[in-house]
């Protein structure tokens, strides 16, 4: 769903995540959730891109929905910590 708030081009400007997001560019993000194991990058896809729930993603993948969560929790900590250590100019 769209929020204002959220979406508004004048609160990226003060908010401290949306000026992050506008400095790091979308190809580190390629190369963070290129990075990921397969299982883990499959299921971020799934989740975040195609927008499949749990249970769709558990039925397409074929595991169960419990490890559905368990790998999207580790993929999102571990593209969070690329994206920071990119972001700091570090290596991952």
């Amino acid at each position: 769903m769209f929020d204002e708030q959220t979406h508004s081009p004048e609160l990226a400007k003060t908010n401290p995540e949306g000026m992050l997001l506008k400095k790091f560019d979308v190809g580190s993000l390629r190369e963070c959730l290129e990075g990921l194991p397969v299982d883990y990058r499959e299921v971020v896809i799934l989740r975040e891109l195609e927008e499949m729930s749990y249970q769709e993603i558990a039925d397409v993948v074929k595991i169960p929905i419990g490890t559905v969560m368990s790998r999207l929790s580790r993929a999102r900590q571990r593209l969070a910590e690329c994206v920071a250590a990119k972001a700091n100019g570090g290596l991952v």
